[in-house]
């Protein structure tokens, strides 16, 4: 039986299983919003990449804000809450989120608040993360509960954020010995041919690849079927970006005269569920049971 622990401190909840880190959720204020870092085989290998957190002989260092596994976006009511240039946005924890086990899956679950660069007040987002195990593979079921407290929320047209977003290894990347793959059939893979995976709308999209270990892992998310906007587009680049961004729509077709943007009307709450998968193996038939994962999230109804 697979025993798993989340340790609270200061900023920082640990997700212990077997005696072992899986990850953690960092939400102290010295970053501009939450992520989860490290993630890690059973093995200790990182699945994510270190970067800016670490620095790690071999890996790239573009894009400082590409921080594991968190959600962003870069045009909220206009403004960048995405990258860390000059007047950007922050998200910051409100408090410490509440955290415990539901059965055998663990629970963070807190308050996020969304902030212009002059602490103009955007949204209220409720974020809760079920973390459980099926063997090797470990399942992180994510809900953002978008709230417009203080007026209208808007999610401009960018393909700069996601509401789920994850940076793999280098070692991972698809423009080297990686490989994505969505529902839709199409697959991008050891840098040949053209990013078929990018700018499309999936049901799910999966990214693998060999760690620094040489063995391979990889990171499924899936959209939930009652999601806004579903299936979403997704921001998946062979550079080891991977993100679900529903927004992006003109960058994604080429076509300025398409308006993706979506908005929330004051006092209105939206909600946006996505299941994320890591597993063992090469693609998500390396590995039993992913399908039928899938299978299982998509039935269930919120």
């Amino acid at each position: 039986m697979i025993e798993m622990e989340l340790k609270s401190n200061k900023d920082v909840v640990e997700v212990v299983i077997d005696g072992k880190i899986f990850t953690e959720y960092r939400f102290g204020h010295y970053a501009c919003r939450p992520f989860l870092y490290p993630m890690l085989t059973p093995e200790g290998t990182p699945l994510t990449r270190g970067f800016p957190i670490d620095n790690i002989e071999g890996e790239t260092q573009d894009h400082y804000h590409h921080r594991s596994v968190y959600t962003a976006h870069g045009l909220v009511n206009g403004f960048n809450l995405w990258d860390e240039s000059l007047n950007h946005g922050i998200m910051l924890q409100r408090g410490q989120p509440k955290v415990g086990m539901i059965g055998d899956a663990g629970q963070i679950d807190g308050i996020v608040d969304w902030f212009g660069p002059n602490g103009e007040q955007l949204l209220e987002e409720r974020r809760t993360i079920q973390i459980s195990c099926k063997g090797l593979i470990r399942i992180l079921n994510h809900t953002s509960e978008f709230r417009a407290c203080h007026g209208e929320v808007k999610f401009g047209d960018t393909k700069e954020g996601g509401l789920y977003s994850i940076r793999v290894p280098t070692s991972m990347d698809a423009k080297g010995n990686g490989r994505i793959e969505n529902s839709e059939g199409q697959i991008y893979q050891n840098g040949q041919g053209v990013e078929t995976t990018w700018g499309v709308r999936a049901e799910w999209v999966d990214y693998s690849g060999p760690l620094s270990d040489g063995v391979e892992w990889g990171h499924t998310v899936v959209d939930h079927c009652q999601n806004p906007l579903y299936p979403t587009y997704w921001h998946v680049r062979g550079y080891g970006l991977f993100t679900a961004n529903p927004f992006g729509v003109h960058d994604f077709k080429g076509d300025d005269s398409i308006d993706g943007s979506w908005v929330i009307p004051n006092g209105e709450t939206r909600t946006f569920r996505f299941c994320h998968i890591v597993h063992p193996g090469r693609g998500i038939d390396g590995c039993d049971g992913v399908r039928e994962i899938i299978s299982t999230y998509q039935s269930f109804d919120v």
